[in-house]
């Protein structure tokens, strides 16, 4: 594939983490879980109020860690009025209003694009931003300013196939919610937590099949199914 950027030479993409332990809510609900949580925020026009939509596969968070999202409220800077969750059996979701959000305030007024939506990974923030070249350095340099250099990598994506492969991810967690039975996403789970897709494996069917109750033959045809269906809406996507 011929290496070049589809942007106009003063624009770029980057690819961020912020690789510090964050002050936010969601980055504590995270760390605190140990999961990942995608996020979608909208400030409402003509008003303070920012909406927080967070999703994440149900089995990702327990109960537990969502009873105690009192104590990380206290433990946070973040600026939320109201929080709800819920569940459907596949995703775990949160909604929340703010008013203040200092994530996307300095977005804002670098003059940068936050593009949705954007992950806490086990606390750590990682998103993409858009703008022009000279906006995204004095972002990234006050990024560096205010959470120490050491925290901050950053890479351009404006490369055609690095700018895939973030579109492609951005698109699974609707593949989850759409596509998968409850039953597949469940079997689906087990085997990647019991190392089944690892190499070398950690575990194989027979032990897989047996600590789930099922036959070995369903959950061969789980895993199948599901990671047909997957692998179809991704080719779907490039296609």
């Amino acid at each position: 594939m011929a290496r070049y950027s589809l942007l106009p030479y003063d624009t770029d993409v980057v690819y961020i983490e912020i690789r510090k332990s964050s002050r936010s809510f969601f980055g504590k609900l995270s760390e605190h879980g140990e999961t990942r949580i995608n996020l979608e925020v909208i400030k409402v026009s003509d008003s303070p109020i920012y909406l927080v939509f967070g999703y994440l596969p149900s089995n990702d968070l327990s109960n537990k860690d969502l009873r105690n999202y009192k104590y990380l409220l206290k433990k946070s800077t973040g600026h939320i009025k109201k929080l709800k969750w819920w569940s459907d059996g596949k995703m775990t979701y949160i909604l929340a209003y703010k008013t203040r959000c200092d994530f996307m305030r300095v977005a804002e007024e670098s003059k940068v694009n936050i593009l949705s939506p954007y992950v806490f990974d086990r606390g750590i923030r990682k998103y993409v931003a858009v703008g022009r070249k000279e906006n995204l350095s004095k972002y990234i340099e006050y990024l560096m300013k205010f959470y120490g250099s050491e925290y901050i990598y950053y890479k351009s994506i404006n490369r055609p196939e690095y700018l895939c492969s973030v579109l492609v991810g951005r698109a699974i967690p609707s593949v989850i919610t759409d596509k998968l039975t409850m039953s597949e996403l469940s079997v689906l789970k087990s085997a990647y937590d019991a190392g089944f897709f690892e190499c070398p494996r950690r575990t194989n069917l027979n032990d897989l099949s047996a600590s789930l109750g099922l036959s070995k033959v369903t959950v061969d045809i789980h895993i199948r199914k599901a990671m047909k269906k997957i692998v179809d809406e991704i080719f779907k996507f490039l296609s």
